[in-house]
């Protein structure tokens, strides 16, 4: 495939994760349907099946996406610090408020937090140098679990608050707690 298509591709397929999102402001996700996702996006079928055999693999690729954005995010922001970390990733889900709302009220944020795991290593290994990774081999994958099990946690806690209390904010009280003779 020639440049152009795979801009074409990943164009069309941005479209349709958005129509989607769209469409779950107005009902729950297990009621929507591909027709309702092509309408919203003004394709045709045929284009949502060139790219996606079904909504689950649309939520799959909203998934990635949003998990790719927040890693560039983490990267681009030369942190090496672990509160630091934490910091952007909460930044990132507050810019994204609505999409957490509308996964949590369709029952979903099990299902997004399921890549986050996964995705910890990748920003481990951006933001430390490769010999702490190395001597911290078998550490790792149990300092973040820990870690990711508590931000997703902390993250659901927020959404249920309505994010009424803004990123830093939250994370200046955690690091105080953290810090604190309360542990």
């Amino acid at each position: 495939m020639n440049n152009t298509n795979g801009l074409i591709a990943e164009q069309s397929k941005k479209k349709i994760a958005e129509a989607m999102l769209k469409v779950m402001k107005i009902y729950d996700y297990k009621e929507i349907t591909v027709t309702q996702i092509t309408q919203e996006a003004r394709i045709s079928r045929k284009t949502f099946y060139r790219h996606f055999h079904d909504r689950d693999e649309v939520l799959k690729h909203l998934f990635d996406s949003l998990y790719q954005e927040c890693l560039f995010s983490i990267k681009e922001s030369g942190i090496h610090h672990y509160w630091d970390v934490v910091q952007c990733f909460f930044d990132f889900w507050e810019k994204h408020a609505e999409t957490l709302n509308l996964m949590k009220r369709s029952n979903l944020l099990p299902q997004l937090f399921e890549e986050s795991y996964s995705r910890s290593f990748e920003v481990f290994r951006s933001v430390r140098p490769a010999d702490i990774t190395d001597r911290y081999r078998d550490q790792l994958p149990y300092l973040l679990a820990y870690s990711i099990g508590g931000m997703n946690s902390m993250l659901i806690k927020w959404i249920e608050g309505g994010m009424s209390v803004s990123s830093s904010t939250l994370i200046s009280c955690l690091r105080e707690g953290f810090s604190s003779e309360m542990l």
